[in-house]
């Protein structure tokens, strides 16, 4: 105590069930140093009235540990999901009670005097954690392991939770990563996990407890990005956040956007290593893409079986029906989220996140490196005339093109919507004017018809041949399955087809 530091560690959410069988985990007992200890730790976080520390990327902990008090001052990094750095200093203390003068770093003491600027503080939050920790050691180097349940309170509002914490003792940032991949990779794991004081003032400001949401990876929100090299890191680190948490929503929810989006952010991820081709380092991307679209086929049958079923309840009513096409949908549910657990998708994210976190994707040498700091629109041109003549070459016809051509077709839009809409954030080349709605549209009739078509050719079975004649004739009063519908989108997808074509040659 008493000095200050950078802490390591990798963090996430997970539920009690998870926690339970890492206790478990047949990897620890040969890693572990000593023996495991388990203790109740008390914390008490403090702030000024409208949280002006928290603003500042501030925070000041008051935490009793058998029977000893102690003053932690933490200042916030910028952090990917998982591995988290924060700059802390802690110090003993003989009360509750926090101090300014306590903090034996002048630069952390004289930022909280500047951020309270004469504020009182005040309790704000506290939390209660049973914590059973290890010390770990491998040839990469030694952890500590930290299992977490407990809760976050501000005054009658809870918020309970399960944790897992490695911190790094030696051997840099790798030990973390490598454990993070044995114990989580094939787990149900929040990577996206808010702080203990994130969440006690959020409750504190009157919100609700945090919890994961669907993501929209959207290339926009960045921002203007003029190099290269800084626009494809921003882009990673969106898409590693945003894979992280809908993998997390579709193992945990119900929620139909956590299945769409997640294969959004896949799709995005896909585009963007095909669009930066030659521009990664070599091997950086190895096996990435494939996981990506190994992930993408797991996650199909639900965002199928979520728009289906949508569809299908809104279209007649038959309590018995509905519950077996309900229970149906369960069961795809549960048979997508086990072979995700199978396939370690918890894992694929925890690679994506180490390259993202260690910039291996970065070519070495000055030379190697000169196409990176191009301008972006320039680096991905290449790149946007092959797949702009892919999609030429298989809308050949394109009002004769039967159900798969149309799939096909489809699937490179998508490609080329999202290499474009990374391009488009160059703001001295900006893309044609419309082009990008005129792609959406294209891409939205096609899916339709898509839908459609997998609708008319697919009868999904029940064991009740009674309920599957039923759904049967449901599925044939579909409005989408009218003929006048799919000629409406038809026509629509041709005219946004024919605007393609004009608007990418201006």
């Amino acid at each position: 105590m008493g000095g200050k530091h950078e802490e390591i560690e990798f963090k996430a959410g997970v539920d009690a069930a998870t926690l339970a069988r890492l206790r478990r985990h047949r990897a620890l007992r040969p890693a572990t140093l000593g023996r495991a200890s388990t203790r109740k730790l008390l914390s008490i976080y403090y702030d000024a009235g409208d949280l002006r520390l928290m603003q500042a990327g501030l925070f000041l902990r008051m935490r009793r540990s058998g029977g000893r008090w102690e003053q932690t001052v933490k200042a916030a990094r910028l952090a990917l999901p998982g591995l988290q750095r924060v700059t802390e200093v802690t110090d003993p203390a003989d009360s509750p009670n926090p101090s300014l003068a306590r903090v034996s770093h002048a630069a952390l003491r004289g930022a909280l005097e500047a951020a309270l600027a004469g504020a009182a503080l005040q309790p704000v939050c506290r939390s209660d954690i049973h914590r059973t920790t290890r010390l770990l050691e491998t040839p990469e180097g030694r952890v500590e392991l930290a299992l977490d349940r407990g809760a976050v309170s501000a005054g009658d509002v809870v918020d309970a939770f399960c944790e897992v914490e490695i911190e790094c003792i030696e051997g840099g940032a790798e030990p973390a990563w490598c454990w993070a991949q044995t114990l989580l990779g094939r787990e149900p794991a929040r990577l996206v996990q808010p702080s203990k004081a994130a969440r006690g003032f959020t409750l504190a400001a009157g919100g609700e407890p945090l919890r994961a949401a669907a993501d929209r990876s959207n290339p926009s929100a960045l921002g203007p990005q003029r190099d290269t090299e800084a626009a494809v890191e921003a882009m990673f680190a969106q898409l590693a956040r945003s894979i992280a948490e809908n993998l997390y929503v579709v193992y945990t929810s119900e929620d139909p956007e956590g299945p769409h989006q997640l294969r959004v952010a896949l799709r995005r991820l896909r585009a963007l290593l095909q669009a930066t081709d030659g521009l990664l380092r070599k091997g950086a991307g190895d096996g990435m893409a494939r996981g990506a679209r190994d992930l993408g086929r797991i996650v199909a049958p639900l965002r199928d079986a979520d728009v289906l079923t949508a569809l299908l309840l809104e279209a007649g009513r038959d309590d018995e029906l509905d519950a077996a096409l309900v229970a149906r949908h369960h069961a795809v549910r549960a048979a997508v989220r086990d072979a995700l657990r199978e396939a370690g998708a918890t894992g694929f994210v925890i690679t994506l996140l180490r390259l993202v976190d260690e910039g291996g994707w970065v070519q070495r040498g000055k030379g190697r490196r000169k196409r990176l700091r191009q301008p972006l629109a320039k680096a991905l041109g290449p790149a946007l005339d092959a797949q702009w003549a892919k999609v030429k070459r298989h809308g050949e016809g394109f009002g004769k093109l039967d159900a798969p051509a149309r799939h096909r077709l489809r699937k490179d839009l998508k490609v080329l919507r999202y290499m474009l809409e990374l391009a488009a954030l160059d703001p001295e080349t900006p893309p044609p004017a419309g082009l990008l709605k005129t792609l959406a549209r294209l891409q939205d009739a096609l899916g339709v018809l898509n839908d459609a078509d997998n609708l008319a050719g697919r009868q999904l079975t029940l064991d009740d041949p009674a309920l599957a004649r039923a759904m049967a004739r449901r599925q044939a009063r579909l409005p989408v399955l009218k003929k006048a519908a799919r000629r409406k989108q038809l026509a629509k997808a041709r005219r946004a087809w024919d605007r393609l074509h004009q608007r990418w040659y201006r």
